[in-house]
């Protein structure tokens, strides 16, 4: 059996508007990465904080609002010591700069499980503070946790980035004597409408339509028919989107397949990853 209540940031400020949210004054250059903590809260027969030490960048505002990041973590505090216990490459850290977007404290009592969530995401640093105190109340009161079986906050962090950028060298079958040229590519964008806008031809005349129709121009329109934008990709798979069915399916006939894509069907920058991406295009006249 569970409970759970949520207060939003204007609740906490007792306005009735709509949630502010932290989002990147240049979105293209820039985007929030969204991520959770667990912090585990191992004893409760001592006044319970977090450890995290803040700092408010963007506030004095009257209505309660800014923008408060974590500049660092308390040596010895809860947070500090659950960071140590997890372990693993894909485990993230709190690091200066980041900003708690909302708080979550969970309590096991027997068969109960609560949860009381808060968000706190741009609020100034008075407003932040008061609102984890308040929510760390439950866990200070001595008639309130000789119950209490186990407790933990989850905090949802918020992380300013880089976009990422992928360093894509597009090679030309040898007959065309054309030398590698470097293109940049962003996360998310499409292979074959990334390199068709920055002229990057994709016509192979010696591919065939997948569904036995006249080839012709051989430009299906990017409906994974005509296998005149398959691409060989000799380096940077990691940074390409998986091939669904239906992909492996249309270039299974084809030679080298483990290295061939359809451009129309690949996305780039999987897992906003950073790299090198080497492909060769028109692979049948190689």
């Amino acid at each position: 059996m569970s409970k759970s209540s949520e207060i939003g940031n204007q609740e906490i400020l007792g306005k009735q508007t709509v949630d502010v949210q932290l989002v990147p004054k240049n979105d293209i250059d820039h985007y929030v990465d969204t991520f959770k903590v667990d912090i585990n809260i191992p004893n409760l027969d001592t006044p319970v904080g977090l450890g995290i030490e803040l700092l408010e960048v963007q506030g004095g505002r009257d209505d309660g609002l800014g923008i408060t990041i974590i500049t660092g973590l308390v040596n010895g505090g809860n947070t500090d010591l659950s960071m140590q216990q997890q372990v693993g490459e894909d485990v993230e850290r709190i690091m200066y700069g980041d900003s708690i977007s909302k708080a979550e404290l969970v309590i096991k009592r027997q068969s109960i499980e609560d949860v009381t969530s808060i968000q706190t995401e741009c609020l100034g640093y008075d407003s932040t503070v008061e609102a984890l105190v308040d929510m760390l109340s439950t866990l200070n009161s001595n008639s309130n946790n000789r119950d209490i079986q186990e407790a933990s906050v989850i905090l949802t962090i918020k992380r300013l980035r880089r976009r990422p950028i992928i360093k894509c060298q597009v090679q030309y079958p040898p007959w065309e004597d054309k030398s590698p040229e470097t293109i940049n590519l962003q996360p998310g964008e499409n292979l074959r409408l990334a390199m068709l806008q920055r002229n990057v031809a994709l016509n192979d005349p010696l591919a065939q339509r997948y569904d036995g129709k006249s080839t012709g121009s051989g430009n299906c329109g990017g409906s994974a028919m005509c296998r005149t934008c398959a691409v060989s990709v000799i380096r940077g798979s990691e940074l390409l989107s998986e091939p669904k069915v239906n992909e492996k399916k249309i270039i299974q006939e084809t030679k080298n397949v483990s290295r061939m894509r359809l451009s129309c069907k690949t996305f780039v920058g999987r897992g906003m990853k950073e790299g090198e991406l080497v492909i060769q295009v028109n692979p049948r006249q190689w």
